[in-house]
């Protein structure tokens, strides 16, 4: 065994008191996957809290919406022409979000399927090399010098690393297209969801400032909290990007 890439997976390990991992690309090490969900922690934390505080910020407006009586307020010409300037602000600053969320998604995409690639072609490679190995342990049983040739024991020796060789290529390989099959099936769902988030976003960024204009105050009210959850949801889907990309 050697450390695959042990200078570009050093990151703080939880269940070793947080020290850096240095054990390389290592899947199936569980100090490897604590330091790659540790790095991608923070995102889902700032999830937490957005939920928590946003929600109940939004708890608080809905009692003091049903206890209150309303009343009827005038405001000025002002005022108007302000959120009007704000609701456009945030309208466009939601809209370049979305394009952002977009690009990169894409570029994420690229990356990982280009990454997943490497590998693929890496274990591909290593596959054709045990099985040329194996193909030169068979020539090699038949090598002698006139008359003479290997003894029988040690060509049952030679046939027992043939076999030995040829079904770890052939387990190479099945695994190697099992996992890349799952982990493209894996980043493909994730691309739709986020194009979906982004999307999503984008059109009840534009419907809230149609329902604000209008003066649709129950559509804005729940457009709110559909926000709310989109926002949470973007939180954990950024998460869940940096945990696959580390």
């Amino acid at each position: 065994p050697f450390v695959l890439a042990a200078a570009r997976t050093q990151r703080k390990d939880p269940l070793d008191g947080l020290r850096y991992y240095t054990g390389g690309w290592n899947i199936s090490s569980e100090h490897y996957w604590a330091s790659v969900g540790f790095s991608a922690a923070p995102v889902f934390a700032a999830a937490g809290v957005w939920f928590a505080v946003f929600g109940a910020a939004l708890f608080l407006a809905g009692c003091c919406y049903c206890c209150c009586p309303s009343r009827s307020t005038s405001y000025s010409r002002a005022a108007l022409v302000v959120s009007l300037l704000l609701l456009l602000a945030f309208t466009a600053a939601a809209a370049i979000g979305c394009a952002i969320l977009y690009d990169g998604q894409g570029r994420f995409h690229g990356s990982t399927a280009a990454t997943v690639d490497y590998v693929v072609k890496q274990s591909g490679d290593t596959v054709d090399n045990l099985r040329a190995f194996s193909g030169f342990l068979e020539a090699a049983k038949a090598a002698g010098v006139g008359p003479v040739s290997l003894p029988d024991d040690l060509k049952g020796r030679i046939d027992g690393v043939v076999r030995r060789v040829s079904s770890a290529s052939d387990e190479l390989a099945a695994r190697t297209a099992s996992n890349s099959a799952k982990i493209r099936d894996a980043l493909d769902t994730i691309r739709k969801i986020l194009i979906v988030l982004a999307a999503g976003m984008l059109i009840l960024a534009f419907a809230g400032l149609v329902f604000s204009a209008c003066g649709l105050e129950s559509l804005v009210y729940v457009l709110v909290f559909l926000g709310w959850i989109l926002v949470a949801a973007t939180f954990v889907m950024c998460g869940t990007f940096l945990l696959l990309h580390k």
